[in-house]
């Protein structure tokens, strides 16, 4: 009898790790398509591709960037998109993840990130920001819906 428990027992152990570990691949791979997304819409906003803005970009986003008045939504960053990009240059970044949590279809990312950049006036600067970034799943695809962040304050 307790011969028989403890092979249940040892059973029953090996049954959960087993479904944890499967649980945590499905929620890795999640974490790391979620993570791809964010590196390629920095890598397409580096290039001037405003494509992200229609691929990447949930029809109801709302985003509040640093220093502006109040949260946006996808057509105001359409519009600012090209003035933004005419009037300077991402030479390079680098993306300092610090956690990725995904419940279901949402998934909720924070970073901090290095970005040198030039003006038209080709005087450049080096600096730093952060962003709390929202990301829902619909047909397979993680899509923004909305984000908080920007440039951390000059010092």
């Amino acid at each position: 009898m307790i011969t028989s428990r403890l092979s249940v027992t040892v059973v029953a152990v090996a049954l959960c790790a087993l479904a944890g570990s499967a649980l945590a691949d499905n929620s890795s791979t999640d974490q790391q398509d979620v993570w791809k997304v964010e590196q390629q819409q920095w890598k397409m906003s580096q290039t001037k591709d405003d494509s992200w803005i229609d691929t990447l970009l949930h029809p109801n986003l709302r985003y509040w960037e640093t220093g502006t008045p109040m949260p946006r939504d996808r057509a105001s960053l359409k519009h600012w998109s090209r003035y933004s990009n005419e009037n300077g240059t991402v030479l390079e970044w680098e993306l300092f993840p610090i956690s990725t949590t995904i419940t279901g279809n949402v998934a909720v990312v924070q970073y901090n990130y290095m970005m040198a950049r030039e003006d038209l006036k080709k005087e450049r600067e080096t600096v730093t920001g952060h962003y709390t970034d929202v990301l829902i799943k619909e047909g397979g695809k993680w899509l923004f819906i909305a984000w908080t962040g920007g440039d951390d304050p000059k010092k």
